[in-house]
């Protein structure tokens, strides 16, 4: 019975410590996926920023060829929001994984919380039964031992009235 128990004690630690490992993941994974679209994000934000710089610059100091600048600049900034756009849609989906580790934490641990409920409650059965079990055993040694004493009582008298005088004439 002990044996059993701490079977189920360990696999209540084993789903315990399988949680929290599949949270430590998680939790790394998201803060790797926030670090990489910040990055990602501050670099097109840099680019973006730079090519309408530079754009600009080039517009004042070359009246001349300020269509063509201006087209090459359109043509950068466009490029650049596209990077800013797929670092929104990286962002989203790192969110989004975000949602769903938690949303898999979430079971996981409603999972460890069922298993350890069912653990207990199994546990307590089984603890029930043994006492069932012990108690029914007590009782029958109880009958026993008045048995066993009622025969020694009965003994004792047959003894005591054998060894009596007169009592072998009385028979």
């Amino acid at each position: 019975m002990a044996a059993q128990l701490a079977a189920a004690q360990a696999r209540a630690d084993d789903a315990d410590t399988d949680r929290a490992a599949a949270e430590a993941d998680r939790d790394t994974a998201v803060e790797q996926a926030r670090q990489d679209a910040a990055a990602r994000i501050a670099a097109a934000e840099a680019d973006r920023d730079a090519a309408i710089e530079q754009a600009r610059a080039e517009a004042d100091q070359r009246v001349a060829a300020a269509g063509a600048d201006r087209d090459q600049a359109r043509q950068l900034a466009a490029n650049t929001e596209e990077r800013a756009r797929q670092a929104e849609q990286e962002t989203t989906r790192a969110r989004a994984a975000e949602a769903a580790a938690r949303a898999e934490t979430e079971r996981a641990r409603a999972d460890a919380e069922r298993m350890r409920t069912e653990f207990r409650a199994e546990a307590a059965r089984e603890r029930e039964e043994l006492r069932a079990d012990l108690r029914a055993r007590a009782e029958r040694a109880e009958r026993e031992a008045d048995a066993h004493r009622a025969e020694l009582a009965r003994l004792r008298e047959a003894a005591t009235q054998d060894s009596q005088p007169g009592a072998a004439a009385a028979r």
